[in-house]
């Protein structure tokens, strides 16, 4: 049997081409997996230091949470479900409304109606549960969490480096199967001179055991000196 050249051409790009569709093929599902609601590995609870929050924007002082009398500490930032790298967010298929009743249950713990809805169209509609379901379990981390007595309400700045705040969470939530690695400190700027804090973040299995945190949180971990923690007026 005789081939022509370009039969033979032809022949010789057909695995290679079959190779780079499946290639194709395989990146859209592992991406699509980012999509679908309830498939992660872990989940991080963001607790913001409203303090910072209200320091860093003038404007934001007109804030419920930043008047004077009524400025928390830690507030619920939110639930993120995270893969060990990388996170899903607006996972498609999911409930994009939060019902009225939902958001006045979770305002205790989170500071604004815009908040709430913006954290479950981003992070709670890639959870697999409901608004009232994922709300639910948000709060019950948060409360799971025990802040150090000198994180109540400091009614003077503290100073710590990233490495002590992490070592103080720590021990505070030892009992409850908390270890260090499974706390990350997020502080304001990029240098490493001295800087505000802005969130610790607790990581959690999805079934809301403690957990270790992944690669998202050890890029983001606080590379400052020193951290100032602003205190609550």
């Amino acid at each position: 049997m005789r081939f022509s050249s370009q039969g033979l051409m032809l022949g010789l790009l057909a695995p290679l081409a079959a190779l780079l569709l499946a290639a194709g093929a395989a990146a859209p599902q592992a991406w699509a997996r980012g999509e679908r609601p309830g498939l992660f590995d872990y989940y991080v609870l963001a607790m913001s230091w409203s303090p910072t929050f209200c320091q860093e924007k003038g404007f934001r002082r007109r804030d419920p949470q930043c008047l004077p009398g009524r400025m928390k500490g830690f507030v619920l930032h939110g639930l993120w479900p995270q893969f060990r790298r990388g996170w899903p967010a607006e996972c498609r298929g999911a409930r994009r409304f939060v019902p009225d009743a939902v958001i006045r249950e979770v305002l205790d713990v989170m500071p604004s109606k815009g908040l709430v809805i913006h954290e479950w169209r981003k992070h709670g509609t890639c959870s697999g549960l409901s608004p009232r379901g994922y709300f639910t379990l948000a709060e019950r981390l948060f409360r799971m969490v025990r802040v150090p007595l000198a994180y109540e309400r400091p009614n003077q700045a503290l100073k710590r480096t990233p490495e002590q705040i992490r070592r103080e969470f720590a021990d505070a939530n030892r009992e409850r199967g908390f270890t260090k690695d499974g706390f990350a400190v997020i502080c304001t700027g990029k240098g490493r001179g001295q800087a505000l804090l802005r969130e610790v973040r607790v990581c959690f299995t999805p079934t809301g055991r403690p957990s270790r945190c992944g690669a998202n949180e050890r890029r983001a971990q606080c590379r400052a000196r020193l951290v100032v923690v602003p205190p609550v007026r």
